[in-house]
């Protein structure tokens, strides 16, 4: 969904809901935590069977009604969440309930974006339904000015285009509203930071050889290694670039101090004349704590390629830049030769590279002392103890249906039959005394109800 910040940005109110009942219940009580679950619901349910953007009418409604707070002319107990009818101090409509609410200001939003009929089996509810020129107001940001008059604040613009190029209209603000969901409902990031680096990118491609473009390797290991940090560790991970885009050496290291990291890993892949893998830190910081990482990152990583034939080249010092502008500990490892035969099918092996990966998050988990991710395990199901059920198919003619068995069962667990002789003459036609007697049990259970 674009957002309202782009003034040119449309967003139709038509569609299916993303977000679901949960992360719209978890938006709206960080701030209003008596908030009813069941709105959330309704407007997810009622919006998929009119089409609507349901999610997006919540947040329509999280802004008319001050997060389900109300406050003003309308009251709570109106179920009216959208202000329908509410103009100039009048209360507006009021609903029966919450269902007939979130109907109603779905309604109101289809009549706008369409001119189809309502749905099978849908009457309106609505009332304003009919005074709605259909079709009028297909995307969200067509709504000031419609839905909503003037749709802006006349103290801060000249017109509905002023404030629309400022992307401050009716439409527009409800859809900024509705992009801070996700990290409004993000968990907080607990644990140290961690900053993968991953070498090169975009116009800069690296190293080359059999078929492997540095730039591109270097991206897919850091982001399995991300992954596999977040999926064992308590830890936070930060990436320089998630994507084929090139950042300047001294902006990669800016990235990692800002975000205060305790931790800097450049991935990088080598070339020209060797073979194996070799580790860097900052020149004279081998003795330092970056060294002792190095060490333990390094050997981690070495206990996996030593077993598939790789070389240690060693842990060296060097200038370079990322990790001499960094201000935390920081490595640079160069994964293999790409330009060298052995090397470069090992970094061609999907299995090598996953394992290869694994090794990595190892040393990084091990540098940092990073907590394990706890195990959440889930109690197990108390045993429901089985009672026998009796089998009675021989208490009837052979050959008898299953449905015909149950169904004449049925009436001597109710007590209404108690002969057991009756099971034996299905086909047989009750006397009067029989059903008499029926009768006359079926009405005692009733009168003792």
């Amino acid at each position: 969904m674009a957002t309202g910040n782009d003034s040119t940005a449309r967003n139709p109110i038509l569609g299916t809901s993303v977000r679901t009942k949960d992360e719209l219940v978890q938006f709206v009580k960080k701030v209003n935590p008596a908030f009813k679950e069941e709105i959330a619901a309704a407007f997810l349910s009622i919006g998929a069977k009119y089409g609507v953007r349901g999610d997006v009418a919540f947040v329509q409604s999280i802004h008319e009604t001050n997060w389900f707070r109300f406050g003003g002319d309308v009251k709570a107990e109106q179920n009216n969440f959208a202000g329908l009818g509410a103009t100039g101090g009048v209360a507006g409509n009021s609903f029966p309930t919450i269902t007939a609410g979130v109907t109603a200001q779905i309604q109101h939003l289809y009549a706008y974006a369409t001119s189809g009929s309502l749905p099978a089996g849908e009457t309106v509810i609505d009332t304003r339904f009919g005074l709605v020129t259909r079709g009028s107001a297909k995307n969200w940001e067509d709504l000031a000015g419609t839905w909503a008059v003037p749709g802006y604040d006349k103290t801060k613009y000249s017109s509905l285009t002023a404030a629309m190029q400022a992307g401050d209209s009716y439409g527009q603000n409800i859809i900024k509203l509705y992009a801070t969901i996700p990290a409004a409902i993000a968990p907080v990031a607990t644990g140290p930071i961690v900053v993968l680096d991953a070498g090169h990118g975009g116009t800069d491609s690296g190293a080359q050889g059999f078929g492997i473009v540095e730039k591109d390797r270097a991206l897919s290991i850091a982001l399995k290694v991300r992954d596999r940090l977040l999926s064992k560790y308590v830890v936070q991970v930060k990436m320089t670039r998630d994507t084929d885009i090139f950042i300047p050496l001294k902006e990669r290291a800016e990235m990692a101090n800002n975000w205060k990291a305790d931790y800097f890993v450049s991935l990088h892949h080598n070339a020209s004349g060797g073979r194996g893998f070799e580790s860097y830190v900052y020149n004279g910081t081998r003795a330092q704590e970056s060294g002792k990482k190095q060490d333990v990152v390094h050997a981690a990583i070495m206990a996996y390629l030593s077993t598939v034939g790789v070389n240690d080249r060693g842990k060296k010092e060097a200038n370079f830049a990322v990790i001499r502008e960094t201000k935390m500990p920081a490595i640079l490892i160069e994964n293999l030769f790409v330009d060298q035969a052995d090397d470069a099918a090992l970094l061609n092996n999907a299995a090598v590279v996953d394992k290869l990966c694994d090794a990595i998050a190892l040393g990084i988990g091990q540098a940092l002392q990073l907590a394990a991710v706890p195990v959440v395990t889930t109690p197990a199901e108390p045993e429901v103890p089985t009672t026998s059920v009796p089998d009675v198919t021989s208490e009837y003619p052979t050959g008898t249906p299953q449905w015909r068995i149950d169904a004449v069962e049925w009436l001597y667990t109710q007590g209404l039959l108690t002969d057991k002789s009756w099971k034996m003459k299905l086909n047989d036609p009750l006397p009067l005394w029989a059903e008499a007697t029926m009768l006359k049990r079926m009405y005692e259970k009733l009168s003792t109800k």
